[in-house]
């Protein structure tokens, strides 16, 4: 018999004779009563901790075996790891590992200065470009990963057509293991992958089209129907803008103001800047238009001359013109930033599910008796979510949140699976610097590992702390 096997038939041996010889001391039974006792056999451990410890302490002795189980595989690894990180060599057996002090940490921090990683050892290399990419994925990652969680579950919190359809499908890619959302996506990236072809193939379109039907004026006209339509729909009579269709209104602004870039006239870098510069108007007429304020119609307005004006001058056959276009490999290719912004959208669309339960959870604890008295009072939309949906549901969105942040500090299986921390080293995130110091190569450094991930884990709790103690004042005010 195995260890394992000897153990648990010890203890039931001990439960079931133990409990028995307790049971019997302790009560008499008749033999109509076998059942009863059998019953009072199960539930002997209950009795037997409320006899030694009182009612009270019940609650405590059922949570203490799990408290074991958790200590003993998690806070005595924690304790061992910290240890090992003031230890020298590669055995793995604690007893055979030199102590070596401050040493591993003392090589992470041997820099001139931490921000420039080139300029330190090479152990500080690693770790500190590891964990400026991990704070740069999480500074971007997970304000986009949150936002799209809450506008999903809001969404299928409605009333909608095929509702529980909708939650299964955002849900779906939860339960995929990592292996296959990575091949999922190397297999649309690479540079005979689906968007290529689909790109190449739309390409050829839209340039045939260009060529044979008069491009410029076919476009000119298609947006400005569109920004016509979205932007009486945004305006509609005696009624305050509607923000979902200045928001379509703004998308088609956008795209009109990057396309015509007029910023280019007056800097170099005025496309990049016009595109910018356009989200940064679009957002305040949705801001204008969410509040109700007296300006959200003007607004609207003049960003549909603008518009008008724009168009008027864009050559949308040189636009569309992607007769240029060569198949890229969106994952390895350096200086674009496209690796990276794959990341981030793959890594979103494999978790957001999770978190858009959680969130859907806490807007369905949301008195439904609010929101009628808002729409008795003729609140607008945005003015409902700004004063009762948001307030409301911000301790799940806490919670959401600092699960979000240690995920994705947590980041290993997407990029080592889809880029390797390439190219270059773009994509190199922590736990791949610490996984790779531990178990790749010949001479294995397991206090250096063990060095970094102290220091990770001291990062995840900073910004933990952080984002409570900021959540907590503005629950206070």
């Amino acid at each position: 018999m195995s260890p394992a096997g000897a153990l648990l038939t010890a203890v039931g041996l001990a439960w079931v004779l133990g409990g028995s010889v307790w049971l019997l001391r302790h009560r008499s039974y008749r033999l109509r009563q076998i059942p009863q006792f059998l019953m009072d056999l199960l539930g002997f451990p209950v009795e037997l901790a409320q006899s030694l410890w009182g009612r009270s302490g019940v609650p405590y002795a059922l949570l203490l075996p799990n408290m074991i189980i958790f200590g003993l595989f998690t806070f005595v690894p924690m304790i061992l790891n910290f240890y090992v990180s003031f230890t020298g060599g590669s055995s793995i057996s604690l007893f055979d590992r030199p102590w070596v002090g401050s040493e591993n940490y003392a090589r992470i921090f041997d820099c001139e200065s931490i921000l420039v990683p080139k300029s330190c050892s090479n152990e500080g290399f690693n770790f500190w470009t590891g964990m400026f990419n991990t704070l740069w994925f999480v500074a971007i990652q997970v304000p986009v990963l949150c936002a799209a969680a809450l506008a999903t579950a809001l969404v299928v919190n409605k009333s909608i057509a095929g509702r529980g359809f909708w939650r299964a499908m955002f849900f779906y890619p939860v339960m995929l293991s990592p292996v296959v959302i990575a091949n999922i996506w190397n297999w649309m990236l690479h540079r005979k992958g689906l968007l290529n072809h689909a790109l190449d193939t739309g390409a050829e379109s839209l340039t045939a089209m260009a060529g044979l039907t008069g491009f410029d004026l076919m476009a000119s006209v298609l947006f400005a129907v569109l920004l016509l339509a979205t932007g009486e729909r945004a305006m509609r009579a005696q009624e305050d803008p509607s923000t979902a269709w200045a928001a379509v209104f703004g998308l088609l602004f956008v795209a009109v103001f990057s396309w015509g870039a007029p910023l280019r006239y007056i800097y170099d870098g005025g496309v990049s800047l016009s595109f910018w510069f356009a989200v940064l108007l679009v957002g305040g007429m949705l801001w204008l238009v969410s509040n109700a304020h007296r300006l959200a119609r003007p607004a609207i307005i003049g960003l549909g001359l603008v518009s008008v004006a724009l168009l008027l001058t864009i050559q949308f056959d040189s636009v569309f013109d992607f007769s240029g276009f060569r198949p890229i490999n969106w994952l390895v290719t350096p200086n674009t930033n496209w690796p990276f912004f794959w990341l981030v959208f793959v890594f979103c669309w494999a978790h957001m599910g999770f978190y858009m339960l959680i969130l859907l959870a806490g807007l369905q604890a949301i008195p439904s008796d609010l929101y009628e008295a808002a729409k008795m009072d003729a609140t607008k939309p945005g003015r409902v979510f700004y004063r009762i949906t948001l307030p409301l549901v911000m301790p799940t969105l806490t919670v959401v949140i600092i699960l979000a942040l240690i995920r994705s500090f947590q980041i290993f299986d997407e990029v080592y699976l889809l880029t390797g921390g390439g190219p270059g080293r773009e994509t190199f995130m922590i736990v791949q610097n610490i996984y790779e110091t531990a178990f790749a190569g010949n001479n294995p450094a397991y206090g250096a590992a063990a060095a970094g991930s102290v220091l990770m884990a001291v990062v995840i709790a900073i910004f933990t702390f952080i984002q409570l103690f900021i959540t907590r004042r503005q629950s206070d005010l």
